[in-house]
């Protein structure tokens, strides 16, 4: 990884793309001598938030579980047609806001 000044950055961001598409993972930008910025790659930033939502996807997916158990146990006497139903509720409920937040992200992105 390369690290440059946020003066070097200013001064040779053409060339810093460049590098990019030949190669160079990312580019450090630090000012003061402490990282503050990273130039990546459009293709890194794709894999990047695609890691991020899958990663986002796999916790709402543990969190329903996680309820569904919980619901399950403090409902024992339920029958399972009604334990079943009120598992899907909650697994419904948790994925609407999912798929919320990820429009509300989709949608700063965009603009």
């Amino acid at each position: 990884m390369k690290s440059v000044s946020a003066t070097e950055a200013k001064n040779r961001f053409g060339s810093l793309l460049a590098d990019l598409n030949k190669g160079t993972n990312a580019i450090v930008v630090e000012n003061h001598g402490r990282p503050r910025a990273v130039i990546i790659s459009h293709e890194e930033w794709d894999a990047l938030i695609d890691a991020r939502e899958q990663l986002r996807r796999r916790e709402a997916w543990e969190r329903i579980k996680e309820i569904a158990e919980e619901v399950s146990a403090r409902n024992a006497d339920l029958s399972q047609e009604e334990a079943d139903a009120l598992a899907d509720e909650i697994a419904d409920e948790a994925m609407t806001g999912v798929v919320a937040r990820a429009r509300l992200r989709w949608a700063e992105r965009s603009s």
